[in-house]
């Protein structure tokens, strides 16, 4: 009979918990609804314009539908096309020894690409500058290259840091790519 009794008693715990947390939910609601409906409309913030944001004219257009499809696209392939960057390169380079130069290193700026771009080359752990390439003009390519500091034999995760110039060398934009070095002696 005493079975019975805390089969009971667990009973009412398990029911006095249930109806415990339906009563914290339907506050809950209340709470929320309340609030929903006695929140005042606020204002929207305004749009900042920035050169990589497409324009206050576009964005006031409303919803995109067929009329005016084309124009919206244009403009903003034309902001989203300025920042790109086309990337062509190896991202396993060997090197002989510290001193030679890689018959796999290779770079290019490609004609897609709107800017000169240059790039250095960190070891990733470390942060250590490995090489600094020239200015690479658009449509053109570095191969073949060897590093400004010489490694012992190993690998290394390094990072290749590519910054795009403008016509006066005035920072655009960067984009960082990684590589492995093996030095083989």
């Amino acid at each position: 009979m005493s079975n019975q009794n805390g089969n009971d008693e667990k009973k009412n715990k398990n029911m006095t918990i249930i109806i415990a947390l339906l009563v914290i939910i339907a506050a809950a609601l209340v709470v929320c609804i309340v609030l929903l409906l006695t929140r005042q409309k606020e204002e929207p913030a305004p749009v900042q314009e920035s050169e990589n944001t497409p324009n206050t004219s576009v964005l006031n257009r409303g919803i995109v539908d067929e009329e005016n499809m084309d124009t919206i696209m244009d403009e903003m392939d034309e902001k989203v096309s300025a920042g790109m960057f086309e990337c062509k390169m190896t991202t396993a380079w060997t090197f002989d020894d510290g001193k030679s130069a890689s018959p796999n290193a290779y770079v290019a700026n490609v004609e897609n690409n709107l800017y000169t771009v240059y790039f250095d080359v960190y070891e990733e752990t470390t942060n250590e500058l490995l090489y600094s390439s020239p200015l690479l003009p658009v449509g053109t390519e570095i191969k073949n290259f060897k590093l400004d500091k010489e490694l012992p034999a190993g690998e290394y995760d390094a990072v290749v840091m590519y910054t795009m110039v403008d016509e006066n060398e005035e920072e655009v934009s960067s984009v960082g790519f990684k590589v492995t070095i093996s030095v083989t002696k």
